[in-house]
């Protein structure tokens, strides 16, 4: 699975799956999911600026390579080394999430420096 990650420059995103199959997520700027669906190998998707994209391969793996249409893209992931949760203060994450300062600081003391993230072996 990667983390949940978006274009912060208006870059357009095309992905075209390559081999195995997975779900793929992608979220509008309005918060909605505009897309839910299982690619498998040949398919390809196209994810519109500033939409969040989410992909979680099937147990068989899934490989794709994506083309951005700007020369430097600029991506930031809700998790890992550059997640935007970084600089919102305990107070606007407790506020966002109505929850008490003690299940905040739970939430970032879970926190890795991983943006792609793998399942335990079985």
């Amino acid at each position: 699975m990667c983390s949940p990650g978006f274009s912060c420059d208006s870059a357009l995103q095309v992905t075209y799956i390559v081999r195995g199959s997975g779900r793929v997520q992608v979220v509008g700027v309005d918060g909605h999911r505009v897309l839910e669906t299982t690619l498998k190998a040949g398919n390809l998707f196209v994810v519109p600026r500033f939409f969040v994209v989410s992909k979680i391969a099937s147990p068989e793996g899934m490989e794709w390579f994506s083309i951005i249409t700007t020369p430097n893209p600029i991506f930031t992931h809700l998790a890992g080394r550059t997640s935007v949760w970084k600089a919102l203060s305990p107070s606007v994450l407790q506020a966002s999430f109505d929850v008490d300062a003690d299940t905040e600081k739970l939430f970032t003391s879970e926190r890795t420096s991983d943006a792609i993230f793998f399942p335990p072996p079985n």
